[in-house]
């Protein structure tokens, strides 16, 4: 039973148990599963996983932990942010300029930021000709996308290596130790970063 204590006494957190509702329903969805399918998968009823989509019921850890793994996910995934389930969203100034005269990064002569300043969760960069600082094999926290818009390149995330053409790209997971080598000289990348 998910509680919050006052005092001596524990009461019932609304807020938590609308929101949990709201991830599982959403988990779901996107995991395009039905109520059925995710019951069978955790030995649950699907009435008590609806239950628990529209907050009327108050699950315990356990069948949580089975219910997120029937869809894929931790149960700290399905807790996610409080309140109205959203994050805070940053305040900064837009940026318009034209790409290769944004900001050439500090230390590189073919690498151009294209973010806001001020942003927190998201970097973008222009890169030609060169592998900047993934040069040598790097990790960070959060998600990166690497599409290649002329030239070619190698891009290693862990013990996979796969050549980029123009228009080929690749989504992960950058805690996953990747590099980029064999760098053609016409090599014009764009590479989105997203902080957790």
């Amino acid at each position: 039973m998910i509680v919050a204590r006052t005092g001596d006494s524990a009461v019932v957190d609304d807020q938590v148990v609308e929101s949990l509702g709201r991830r599982v329903a959403r988990t779901r969805h996107a995991a395009e599963l039905t109520l059925a399918a995710v019951a069978q998968r955790a030995d649950v009823s699907a009435a008590y996983i609806s239950q628990i989509e529209s907050a009327t019921a108050n699950p315990t850890v356990r069948s949580l932990a089975r219910i997120a793994a029937a869809m894929g996910v931790s149960v700290g995934e399905l807790f996610g942010s409080t309140g109205d389930d959203q994050l805070p969203t940053p305040r900064f100034e837009p940026r318009f300029a034209t790409a290769p005269r944004a900001a050439l990064t500090p230390g590189a002569s073919g690498i151009w930021d294209l973010t806001a300043a001020g942003s927190a969760r998201i970097f973008a960069r222009l890169v030609h000709g060169e592998p900047g600082d993934h040069a040598d094999p790097v990790s960070h926290p959060g998600e990166e996308f690497v599409a290649v818009l002329a030239g070619r390149c190698h891009l290693r995330v862990g013990d996979r290596v796969r050549e980029l053409k123009a228009f080929d790209a690749c989504h992960f997971a950058a805690s996953d130790p990747h590099h980029i080598t064999d760098v053609s000289d016409d090599l014009l990348l764009l590479v989105i970063l997203t902080e957790e």
